[in-house]
């Protein structure tokens, strides 16, 4: 049996016929609020929290962490395909769904993008989709638990420590540091709110009288290694304009 994990609904609707298998959408936002906590219920229960807050998600259990459970109850024997992108948001995601893996599973495939587009499936076409399916990179037990380390380590805020792991690994992941070094710069600091919201600042400083649209787009032309999407970004902008 095949099972797809993809990094969330919009790839699901683009996701070629002719691939088969069953698909898992992961339908989280990792990169964004808490994520720390000393056990899993606990982990959930504070993502609920912040995304019922911040975004008015009513239906969190139900239509997000049901969803991305249904990781843990891949049966023995099946092949698995993650569809994650390069940029931070998604890898965040990705380390987590590693995390959820069956210990019974030996190995996993990653798809990613291309280097025509690594920060998204959006521009390839279905033929391009299959190509990306076909160049997959194999995971295997060592590869789960280095990706397990990287969610720890983004759990306690431990960029260098995630750097140290990721600069160690073969050539086939080496998307992962420039992900890693987009996350310590989004930490603030005493002189810095992060990265992020820096460059939203000056963008807003720059072109006050542009709305959120024109806002968005620059933001994503200068940092795409974040992902976010604009729900993320709206959030921190209006932020912005409230002084919080």
């Amino acid at each position: 049996m095949t099972f797809h994990i993809l990094n969330g609904d919009s790839l699901a609707e683009q996701f070629p016929k002719e691939i088969p298998g069953e698909k898992i959408m992961f339908r989280e936002c990792l990169i964004d609020g808490p994520v720390y906590a000393h056990s899993e219920d606990e982990f959930w229960k504070i993502r609920k929290a912040f995304l019922e807050k911040h975004y008015g998600e009513k239906d969190y259990i139900s239509f997000s962490k049901a969803e991305i459970l249904r990781i843990t109850q891949i049966p023995r024997g099946a092949r698995v395909y993650l569809w994650f992108e390069e940029d931070l948001f998604c890898q965040l995601n990705l380390w987590k769904a590693i995390t959820l893996l069956p210990d019974s599973l030996e190995e996993a495939h990653l798809v990613l993008p291309g280097n025509s587009s690594p920060y998204s499936f959006a521009h390839l076409t279905s033929k391009q989709l299959i190509d990306q399916l076909n160049q997959a990179t194999v995971l295997d037990s060592s590869d789960f638990e280095a990706f397990g380390k990287l969610w720890a380590y983004f759990q306690k805020e431990e960029p260098d420590k995630a750097l140290e792991i990721s600069e160690s690994l073969p050539e086939k992941f080496s998307f992962l540091v420039p992900a890693i070094q987009a996350w310590k710069a989004m930490i603030p600091s005493k002189d810095s709110e992060g990265l992020p919201f820096e460059t939203l600042k000056e963008i807003q400083a720059a072109h006050p009288d542009w709305g959120f649209g024109k806002t968005f787009q620059e933001f994503q032309r200068r940092l795409p290694i974040y992902g976010f999407g604009d729900l993320q970004v709206h959030r921190f902008w209006e932020g912005i304009k409230k002084g919080d």
